[in-house]
């Protein structure tokens, strides 16, 4: 039987002797025999399971199975045992011979996927997701793709046509970080002890696995309380997990269990696993104590296959995962789990709906096929660093998979350049002029600008994102955590009248115009910005995220303590997340308090009515097709027919304005208005799009607020 695949088997501690050659066969002998050499054939079945359960989670479930924390735990068992072995001997892993193995292990098949996903992207995908693809593929090839979905804030979710079709590889990122980390990290502990006699240099080596485990163990525990989300993707919060598996292959060389506690013991830990993904919600919980419950059902069937007399008993679980079909299922498990996801995300993009019992059937029977001939014909006859004769298939071969790996490289860095090329474009493009690209004054100023017939929307839906407003550009935002308030002026920074602009990114996309109408009318803006933190004094009950409270307790302080003439702000927010709201839309009780503490001290507010949040990406409907009947929505269905902020009863300070009408007009939300894109993804607008309606703002604040 050939090592396994998910956690590298024990061919990468084998590098340089950290484990002792043991002797393989073709297929499993009886399952009831004696592990050969102490190769747990066993363990083989339990990665089919786990691989399995990931991929029918992520099919049909929609949450976390706990697969992915088996499958770093088994990572641990078999290359961090291994590595403690090696150590054991006095002769630690040499990494001339660690690391390159371990890259002819992991990468053949690893860039077959991601040169098949790109293309695919290039066929499937609007132009618009390309530069994700090319981003997150460049991050998969680095090994970086956990950081980069912590740092971008993403979230778990179920699989849909605007997931990554790379978004799984963040667990590849995090064991390929360990599986360099740790053996140098250990080396560096057996290095500094060399003086020391070898079983306290051996107990300084455990001991480091100890701490770091027990470190990583808490420090998943804080970090999920902290921030989940970037938590969940954390190479360190991970840890434990692969660690407890190196632990667990030190207790297993002494365990010896019974044949009865192996029968009950196996049989719990598979049910416990089963059972993981519906009784705990990963997705929210993970890696912290939470992910106990898998790692603990997978460490009692590891510690079940360890009978006192090297038997498997009948009727025990690692009996049946030891058989021949479970277990050389098993050895597809690395591969099957590089291409079910991609698999699966196209297959909804193609079908444009979700799956269904016989569609994710054929998801998965497709990943299965993909899996085993990447295994056959490029994983297994790479992976050998023994010499053999140069045949013209193995040349091939190599051939194919350099060509592969160029592709990964070469086309997201190509499709880089074109992006930038882009974007100077845009750049030279004069948004200010109404004439042919009239934007918001289509509708507000009828047949006054001439609308280019036949003209690519400004901005091109692929540099849409990227057209934000000035505080972002300015790095002139608080994020995540961080409490600090930042403040930036704009308009007339001479003027004594100040508006200031408060709350989250859906506040921050009016400051061009505002700031705009500033150097016009002669007043200052000043900013005060915090990425998804509105402007609102909420109760913990009411908003958890203790960091974006902070904040906006800090700014009220400083606008009590220094009024300035008015604050802009957005006075509504979108319900969909609450089902015991009526309506798409209501105000915020801490909003209101907000505006009460700034009505104290006699500071007008004006509290502009949000816009719309789409369903959709706007870019990526309009790079597929421009035609206005299928790039938009009809407003009742993201709007209500009244803003609820016009039957409550506000403070006296609070003037209440609303663009939607222009924004959806005759009752429809156009992804684009006057040749000009409206929203530069699902909910935020573009600025080509804001300068174009800021006449109308204009016009409608001085109605209400005579500093305008």
């Amino acid at each position: 039987m050939t090592p396994p695949p998910w956690a590298a088997g024990l061919s990468e501690a084998r590098a340089s002797g950290a484990v002792a050659p043991v002797r393989r066969h073709a297929r499993p002998r009886g399952a009831g025999a004696p592990a050969t050499a102490g190769y747990r054939h066993d363990l083989d079945g339990l990665r089919a399971v786990a691989v399995l359960l990931v991929a029918v989670y992520h099919v049909w479930v929609h949450r976390v199975s706990g697969g992915v924390d088996v499958f770093l735990m088994l990572s641990g068992f078999f290359v961090g045992g291994g590595l403690l072995r090696s150590f054991a001997r006095g002769a630690p892993v040499r990494l001339r011979d660690y690391l390159p193995r371990l890259a002819r292990r992991l990468l053949p098949a690893l860039v077959v996927v991601l040169a098949a996903v790109l293309v695919a992207s290039m066929v499937w995908l609007p132009r618009t997701r390309w530069g994700d693809v090319s981003g997150e593929t460049l991050a998969s090839l680095l090994y970086v793709e956990n950081w980069r979905l912590a740092v971008g804030e993403h979230t778990y979710g179920a699989a849909d046509a605007m997931q990554s079709p790379l978004q799984h590889v963040w667990s590849l990122s995090v064991q390929g970080q360990v599986f360099v980390g740790v053996p140098l990290l250990l080396l560096a502990v057996w290095w500094c002890t060399r003086r020391w006699a070898s079983p306290a240099r051996l107990s300084a080596v455990h001991a480091t696995v100890v701490v770091l485990a027990v470190a990583s163990f808490f420090y998943a525990l804080v970090s999920v309380r902290l921030d989940q989300s970037f938590a969940y993707y954390d190479t360190f919060a991970r840890l434990w997990e692969y660690l407890t598996g190196t632990l667990l292959a030190l207790a297993v060389v002494r365990a010896r269990v019974s044949r009865g506690w192996s029968v009950v013991g196996g049989w719990v830990g598979v049910a416990v696993l089963l059972a993981a993904g519906l009784v705990v919600d990963g997705g929210s919980s993970f890696p912290g104590p939470a992910a106990l419950v898998p790692v603990a059902g997978a460490a009692l069937v590891v510690l079940a296959g360890a009978t006192s007399d090297g038997r498997l008993p009948r009727g025990s679980v690692s009996r049946l995962l030891a058989s021949t079909p479970v277990a050389r299922a098993g050895g597809y498990a690395y591969t099957f789990y590089l291409w079910h996801w991609p698999v699966l995300v196209f297959a909804i993009v193609v079908r444009d709906r979700p799956v269904g019992w016989l569609a994710g059937t054929a998801v998965l029977l497709v990943a299965g096929a993909l899996a085993y001939a990447t295994r056959r014909w490029v994983e297994v006859p790479l992976r050998s660093a023994t010499p053999r004769p140069r045949t013209d298939g193995l040349r091939g071969l190599r051939v194919a998979v350099a060509v592969a790996a160029a592709l990964a490289v070469a086309l997201p860095l190509g499709w880089f350049g074109q992006l930038e090329i882009q974007r100077r474009s845009f750049s030279t493009v004069d948004t200010a002029s109404f004439e042919g690209f009239p934007g918001a004054m289509e509708v507000a100023a009828p047949g006054v600008f001439s609308v280019e017939k036949d003209a690519t929307p400004v901005p091109d839906p692929v540099t849409a994102p990227f057209d934000v407003a000035l505080p972002t550009r300015d790095e002139c935002v608080t994020y995540n955590e961080d409490t600090t308030v930042v403040r930036c002026t704009y308009g007339d920074e001479t003027a004594r009248t100040v508006v200031a602009v408060v709350g989250n990114s859906h506040a921050e996309q009016w400051v061009d115009a505002l700031s705009g109408i500033g150097s016009v009318s002669g007043f200052r803006v000043v900013t005060y910005l915090k990425g998804g933190c509105p402007f609102s004094l909420d109760t913990p009950e009411e908003n958890p995220w203790q960091s974006c409270r902070d904040w906006n307790t800090e700014v009220v302080e400083e606008l009590v303590e220094s009024p300035p003439d008015a604050v802009f702000t957005i006075g509504t927010r979108y319900s969909w997340n609450d089902d015991s709201i009526p309506g798409n839309e209501f105000v915020p009780p801490g909003y209101v308090r907000a505006w009460e503490a700034l009505d104290a001290v006699g500071v007008q507010v004006v509290a502009l009515r949000d816009t719309p949040w789409l369903l959709e990406s706007a870019p990526d409907c309009v790079a597929v097709s421009n035609d206005p009947t299928v790039c938009a929505v009809e407003a009742t269905s993201v709007l209500d027919v009244r803003s609820p902020a016009d039957d409550m009863e506000l403070p006296a300070n609070v003037a209440l304005v609303d663009l939607n009408d222009i924004v959806c007009f005759d009752g429809v939300c156009p992804y684009v208005q006057g040749n000009r894109m409206v929203y530069r993804d699902n909910n935020h607008l573009t600025q080509a799009y804001v300068r174009s309606i800021a006449p109308v703002l204009e016009e409608r604040v001085r109605d209400v607020l005579p500093v305008f």
